[in-house]
């Protein structure tokens, strides 16, 4: 059985269902969007597990679950994904060192980093209450 404070969702478990949801529901009540026509979608891959984050005029979401034609796709070991979402590691660092494999159209990153920096502002807080499991 879980801590109580899972179920008070006071602290979430790092890929749950749960902390899925959570990291959803920050992104859409942030108001991001990608430009008027446009969609972006950003799959992540962590051992087994797979959300994406998707982008369009209508607003963000993360969902569970391969994304349908995304831009990027990146896949990790829960260990390195904790690592950077931690700050003890970075994302670049991770792929040139092969510890993160990267699919899909690098200019669609470049395009969108601003729009990908503002969506780990809005994590902060799903991150603070994020148990790890290291």
């Amino acid at each position: 059985m879980k801590d109580p404070q899972y179920r008070r969702g006071l602290v979430l478990e790092y890929l749950s269902d749960e902390w899925i949801q959570e990291a959803d529901a920050a992104l859409r009540a942030s108001g991001l969007r990608a430009p008027d026509g446009e969609r972006f979608a950003v799959e992540q891959r962590v051992g087994e597990v797979v959300f994406h984050m998707v982008f369009d005029s209508n607003g963000a979401r993360v969902r569970t679950g391969a994304a349908a034609d995304p831009a990027v796709v990146f896949c990790q070991s829960r260990n390195t994904a904790v690592a950077i979402a931690q700050g003890d590691l970075s994302a670049e660092e991770a792929v040139l060192n092969g510890e993160v494999s990267f699919e899909g159209n690098p200019m669609a990153l470049l395009s969108h980093r601003r729009l990908l920096t503002r969506a780990e502002d809005v994590f902060a807080d799903v991150r603070a209450r994020t148990d790890w499991g290291c």
